[in-house]
């Protein structure tokens, strides 16, 4: 209301008032004021160069290009005010944390989490706006905050965590890749039985998804034995059984998130670009479908196999058995072997079922069977997928970079890979040699001889990955798993192969035992020995204790085991080992090669046990 003073007449007047600005472009506002506050004493200050326009660009969040900076600052430009600077940042993206952290990962060459000065100097003084080693020291001198020469760039406040805690090992390493972590804990008895009184382990996965190489667990071990305190934090209650984030205040993070996730949606994903679901369904549940028992072994694969294999692709629900994981395994050892899966050995044997598979405790390995129990090796397992690798469309697309097995495993996918011409690698045991080669692109498929089996989908070895390998080489075969194996031997060979477990021995008698064994394989005069046993002979062409140059890093590991290696390529090999925690494990293997058509369908212990008695006596 505005009064007139002359005619004391009262006018009535209307205002419109302007719209209130949304909560989004307050706090938008709120945010510009702040990085411009940072940079000028008032929001009235104008920008007055490029260097200011960078500086309060940076302030904001933003990472500004020269050709950035270049479009708002161009040859005419004198000044830009507050306003300018707003409206600037409504066209340019602030920086995502994930691409910090990808910069930073490529800068952080041991792969550790941290970058070093040097590190950190030779990229900002030889790329795009080039500092001074004095700017470099500046910047490093106020982020180096406990002084020990290192950046730590990627602190953890984000952490995921399976379903009521239950996440396959295959199933980590997929969900590290898919969303960028940093790294996995793994909580695990592995095959080895669990429960109170079982095993316990815990293991680390890098950021490529697989298992921590030698140089960043032994760096863990060092800062271990330096550590004077640790905090935990009691009072943080976590609920498992609910999927999505919950947020914390916590001292050192704020905020501090835990995101509980279904991770058989995401490894089913995975999965599904990995093989032709139709032609599995069909196989499966299709008019002229096959029967397949399956045994989660009371592991954590079974809600994978459950979600999969039933529901998915239309398996009766019945063909997958102790698919609820305990936290004991039902009170037995999850080993997917001939003698801890005997129940599924002996309903196989029934002939029901035309196909069998069962898994171990954390759902990497496993043991395929076809119908009436016929046990495929794993050493063959892995030479038939290879031998038949493109029945799998993850292949046909990728192609078939190199192939690799673990040093005790038997030569059958040697045998593929000459035949075929490709590639092949002899590694250590232990899935972290193989991982380098797959990350370097050298390998596509690989495996070990205590049943495990992978590829380069993941940088693990995969259980339920290998059984649908399996499932997709029949369904293109259209043949049992016995003629498969049968016509592969016609084709390639067969490596009779066995192993002996000597567990819980003495560990100082076990290594007084290995070292004499060495000193009798090293004499000059055991080389070009002859063996015979029946019908065959046996010379040896090579006595060593495997020592392993990795291709990619030229890293070396020595002492990985013992081996006699014939000259028909027939092996013997020795080894200390064992995931297990009592005691040391001595194993015994015996790789003996027939290509005589006529032998190759002979039982594997009478063959081996009749293969190199003499040897062995003499060894003994």
């Amino acid at each position: 209301l505005l009064k007139n003073k002359e005619s004391n007449n009262v006018l009535n007047m209307s205002f419109q008032e302007s719209p209130r600005p949304s909560e989004e472009d307050e706090a938008f506002y709120m945010q510009c004021r702040a990085a411009y506050l940072a940079v000028f004493r008032s929001s009235l200050t104008n920008i007055t160069s490029k260097q200011h326009l960078c500086r309060v660009l940076q302030q904001a969040g933003r990472n500004p290009s020269h050709a950035t900076l270049n479009k708002y600052w161009t040859a005419t430009t004198s000044k830009l005010n507050f306003d300018d600077f707003c409206e600037i940042l409504k066209h340019e993206e602030k920086t995502e944390e994930s691409e910090l952290m990808r910069v930073f990962k490529k800068m952080d060459v041991n792969g550790d989490g941290y970058i070093t000065h040097s590190e950190l100097e030779k990229a900002l003084i030889t790329r795009g706006e080039k500092m001074t080693k004095e700017e470099v020291n500046a910047i490093f001198s106020l982020a180096d905050i406990n002084k020990d020469g290192k950046l730590h760039y990627a602190e953890i406040n984000h952490l995921v965590i399976g379903h009521n805690g239950i996440m396959s090992t295959p199933a980590v390493s997929c969900v590290i890749r898919k969303i960028k972590a940093v790294g996995g804990i793994i909580l695990t008895a592995s095959h080895n039985p669990g429960g109170p009184n079982g095993d316990f382990g815990i293991k680390y996965n890098i950021s490529s998804g697989g298992p921590a190489p030698e140089g960043i667990t032994n760096k863990i071990f060092e800062i271990s034995k330096g550590l004077q305190e640790y905090h935990i934090c009691p009072d943080l209650k976590v609920d498992l059984s609910k999927i999505g984030k919950q947020t914390f205040e916590v001292d050192t993070f704020k905020p501090f998130t835990v995101e509980i996730v279904d991770s058989v949606d995401d490894y089913a994903e995975m999965l599904r670009g990995i093989f032709d679901f139709a032609a599995l369904k069909e196989l499966l549940s299709g008019a002229n479908h096959i029967n397949v028992r399956l045994d989660a072994m009371h592991g954590v694969v079974g809600p994978y196999v459950k979600k999969i294999v039933c529901e998915e692709l239309g398996s009766p629900a019945n063909s997958a058995v102790n698919c609820v994981p305990q936290e004991d395994f039902g009170g037995h050892h999850p080993d997917p072997n001939l003698t801890y899966a005997a129940d599924l050995v002996k309903t196989m044997k029934g002939g029901e079922y035309d196909f069998g598979a069962a898994f171990d405790g954390d759902g990497d390995r496993n043991m395929v069977l076809g119908k009436h129990g016929f046990f495929v090796n794993p050493s063959d397992s892995v030479a038939v997928i290879a031998a038949n690798i493109k029945s799998i469309p993850y292949f046909q697309k990728t192609g078939v970079k190199g192939l690799a097995r673990s040093m005790p495993t038997s030569g059958a996918l040697d045998n593929v890979a000459k035949t075929l011409q490709m590639d092949l690698y002899e590694t250590p045991t232990g899935w972290k040699f193989f991982g380098n080669l797959m990350d370097a692109g050298k390998l596509s498929l690989c495996g070990e001889e205590s049943f495990g089996t992978g590829s380069d989908h993941i940088r693990e070895k995969d259980g339920l990955w290998a059984v649908l390998a399996w499932l997709s080489i029949l369904a293109t075969r259209k043949q049992s798993v016995e003629e498969i194996l049968k016509d592969h031997w016609q084709k390639f060979g067969r490596n009779f192969f066995t192993r002996y477990d000597y567990e819980e021995v003495d560990s100082d008698a076990a290594n007084k035992m290995m070292k004499d064994l060495e000193a009798t394989m090293s004499d000059a005069s055991f080389k070009g020995k002859k063996f015979s046993s029946g019908d065959k002979t046996y010379e040896v062409a090579i006595a060593d204790n495997f020592a392993y140059t990795d291709p990619v890093d030229g890293s070396v590991s020595k002492n990985q085991g013992l081996r006699i290696i014939f000259s028909d390529g027939s092996r013997i090999i020795f080894r200390l080992s064992g995931t297990g925690s009592a005691g040391a494990t001595i194993r015994l293997y015996i790789d003996s090669y027939e290509k005589d058509a006529q032998k190759i369908y002979q039982d594997p212990q009478v063959r081996t046990e009749r293969s190199n008695p003499n040897l062995l006596n003499c060894l003994e």
